[in-house]
This record gives structure tokens, sequence and C-alpha cells, in this order.
């Protein structure tokens, strides 16, 4: 599709309340702190007491607690290099945005190199502090960085993937939160209402700073666009930008008789201000001045082209 090349704002006339044609994700909740320290560390941690209940040939004849501290250093050491590998395949391919089971399956890929080397020096550490942990060792699989050794590896590490996956997707049945998944982390709006995929009707209020609370923006300040940024929202107007304390989902009642549209579940346009739309992949990307671009998500795309053309 061809960027429009207006030099002046669009103006366009919102239709009242469309419904939006798209995709619909599930509902996802940001994370929180407790979050991050259940899914990167609860998780491995509760793994390696698994393991050290059921016992491996590594830590036979160790004592319980010796066992139980190195199985959960060595699941940490298996677990945080396959999400640290999963985040750069979501960060690098976020323009296709793959499945999460293709995101989860390649960051593996990526970590496997890396969890060798870890536990290569994990198994060389321990091999001096326990002889038995020695004994258990030396075999055909003692690390080496020849191609025997780094099969010998794969072959051990296919069981990763499925336990990671159970972790991912359990974590976010269970708790809501999608680490790998896209239009989640990035697209969060505080309510579910939001997810309706309608726009406000418009009228002829015009959108300026007054209408925020709490802004230190002039109050003739025209309002380009406005991002949730967890309790907070991001302000951009003709006159500069502001981060200011207040619940995105309020913006419907606060905007309600301003020409703007929520275009993405994180996002908010001044439709007055639009300069000009591109395609961004399967998305578009709406231009509102030099330095600010606008992502429209799949959900709004079929209605923002509506109110663009």
């Amino acid at each position: 599709m061809a960027s429009a090349t207006t030099s002046q704002p669009v103006q366009r006339e919102l239709k009242p309340a469309q419904k939006l044609v798209g995709r619909n994700r599930p509902q996802r909740r940001a994370p929180v702190g407790l979050d991050y320290l259940l899914f990167f560390f609860g998780i491995p941690a509760a793994m390696g007491i698994i393991f050290s209940l059921v016992g491996t040939r590594l830590t036979n004849g160790m004592p319980y607690l010796d066992s139980l501290v190195y199985m959960i250093i060595h699941m940490l050491t298996a677990w945080l290099p396959v999400c640290l590998g999963a985040y750069l395949v979501k960060y690098s391919f976020r323009n296709w945005q793959p499945p999460v089971i293709a995101v989860c399956l390649i960051g593996l890929l990526i970590a496997i190199m890396p969890t060798a080397f870890l536990f290569q020096k994990l198994g060389d550490l321990y091999s001096s502090i326990y002889p038995v942990f020695a004994a258990n060792r030396a075999d055909d699989a003692l690390p080496n960085w020849d191609m025997q050794y780094l099969l010998h590896f794969i072959r051990f590490s296919i069981p990763i993937l499925p336990i990671f996956l159970a972790g991912v997707y359990g974590y976010r049945f269970i708790m809501g939160v999608d680490w790998f998944g896209y239009g989640t982390a990035d697209e969060y709006a505080e309510d579910d209402a939001t997810s309706t995929g309608t726009v406000t009707q418009a009228k002829s209020v015009a959108a300026t700073a007054a209408l925020i609370e709490g802004t230190k923006l002039p109050a003739d300040a025209v309002l380009l666009a406005i991002k949730a940024e967890q309790h907070y929202i991001q302000i951009w107007s003709d006159q500069g930008k502001d981060l200011v304390r207040y619940r995105f989902r309020d913006l419907a009642d606060t905007l309600d008789k301003c020409n703007g549209a929520q275009v993405h579940r994180s996002w908010w346009v001044n439709v007055d201000q639009v300069r000009s739309f591109e395609p961004a992949g399967r998305k578009l990307k709406l231009i509102m001045n030099d330095e600010l671009s606008v992502p429209v998500s799949l959900s709004y795309k079929n209605a923002v082209l509506a109110l663009l053309a």
C-alpha cells in the first residue's frame, strides 16, 4: 500500500463506534516484580528441587543438600540462557511475529553453545570439590569441544524444550503473562474494556493538554499521541512531551469529545494530526511528525485505514 503523502495534517471524520476487524488476542496482563522472580528463578529452582529428589547419576553419593544446590544451579544455568535466547528471537523477529513455540525453539538453539560452556565450567567446579561427582562424570560424556560431545550434549538437551515450553505456557495459563508472545507486554492497556475494538465518535472539542489532568504541558498544546506506560501515560504534543501518572483506560472518557482514536492497545492518536501512513510488515504505521510514528496493531488496522481513506 502506498503511503499518504499530504504535507498537511489529515482531516478525517471518525465513524461512530466502529467494530474493528482483525485478530483477537486473549487478554494478558503486564508482568510485575513478583512475576520476574517466579518465572526466571522460581521455576528453575522448583525443577532443581524435583530433580534432586529423583536423583541423577552425577550427584549419586553426594550429600542431599549439596546435590540440591547443584541441581538448582544446574537448572538456572539452562533456564536463563534459553530465556535470553528467546527474548533475542522475539525482538529480532518482531516485525514477523512468529508463534511462541517457534520463538522458544530458536531461542533454545541459540542457547545451546553458551549453555554447554557454562555446564562445562560448572562440572569442573563440582569435580574439584566432590570426588564422587568427578568419578560419576568421568566417562565418554566428559565435556570437550569435539563433535562427539556436542552431539551428546544436544541429545541430552532435547528434554529442555518440553520443560521450557511447559514453564512458558503454564505460567501464561496460571498467571496470565505471556513472556515470549506478541501483543502482550508492549501492548498493555490497564482495562479489558479497551479490547472491544471500538473507536470514539468524532466531536468538536480540540484535543489539547488542558484535558489531561496533571500534565506540565501548556494548556493550548495540541495532543499528537498518547502511549500507555504501566501506570503512566507518555504524551506527545506540538509543544513537547510529558510523562504523567494517569490510567490509560480513563482516556476514553477524557478524550471522548475529541477527534481521536485508539489504534493500538497502548496508543491513542489525534486523527487530525496524522501526516501520513505507511505499511509496517502486516501492520500499519502512522507518521505524526519527523520524530514520532505510531504503530497500528492488526486488530485495529482495518478501522484505521477506513478512517484515513
